[in-house]
């Protein structure tokens, strides 16, 4: 191999280790970290630099021990119902409202409106809202699902759609329906069951 070509692996090591340190997600930046940490290691055994060799090979384990106790740590989840007039759920959307927006550009901070409202705990932490209403009997339009950046790794709405399943069934919802505003509000409907529409529309039957 070339110098040039060495020298190229390692800046992508730096550029992708930079990358990792702007992650909201402790997920994401554990696996972008893990991927800088590994070119780093093999840019110093290409150029037989062995202290930048062995000290991001340590690395790599160490995020590989984290993800592993990411992986392997059993959450508590709990879905609390809540309604408009409390004030938990007003000071939950102010707060987050620019994370919101980011998701969801057109959501309505009309909370009235919203016939479903519930928030979602891990491990006690409050980490997202899901709001609702009833677009037929039949029928459930999302809102808003949200959740706090550095919660995003897919546990929150698979508890969240598992748990309230059979509320919606008694409800006579057969059907749930939301927009997906970005592609990884899409990637995320996705992984939740909801099948692709017209007009960036996903349906989910229970």
């Amino acid at each position: 191999m070339s110098e040039n070509l060495f020298e190229w692996i390692g800046y992508a090591a730096s550029l992708i280790v930079a990358i990792s340190l702007v992650m909201s997600s402790i997920v994401k930046f554990r696996w972008i970290n893990l991927l800088g940490s590994a070119l780093f290691a093999a840019y110093g055994f290409l150029i037989q630099a062995w202290p930048v060799c062995f000290f991001n090979s340590a690395i790599v384990f160490i995020n590989l021990y984290f993800l592993y106790k990411i992986y392997s740590k059993k959450d508590e989840f709990k879905i609390i119902k809540t309604s408009e007039n409390e004030s938990l759920l007003n000071e939950f959307v102010n707060f987050n409202k620019k994370e919101i927006e980011k998701i969801s550009p057109d959501f309505d901070f009309k909370l009235s409106d919203k016939e479903y409202n519930y928030f979602i705990t891990r491990n006690m932490v409050l980490v997202g809202l899901f709001l609702a209403h009833k677009e037929s009997s039949r029928i459930l339009c999302i809102d808003l699902d949200f959740v706090t950046p550095q919660y995003r790794d897919f546990k929150n709405g698979a508890f969240l759609y598992n748990s309230l399943q059979s509320s919606f069934e008694k409800s006579g919802i057969d059907t749930i329906k939301e927009i997906a505003k970005t592609n990884a509000h899409a990637n995320y409907l996705k992984e939740m069951g909801f099948k692709s529409e017209d007009n960036h529309q996903f349906t989910k039957h229970i």
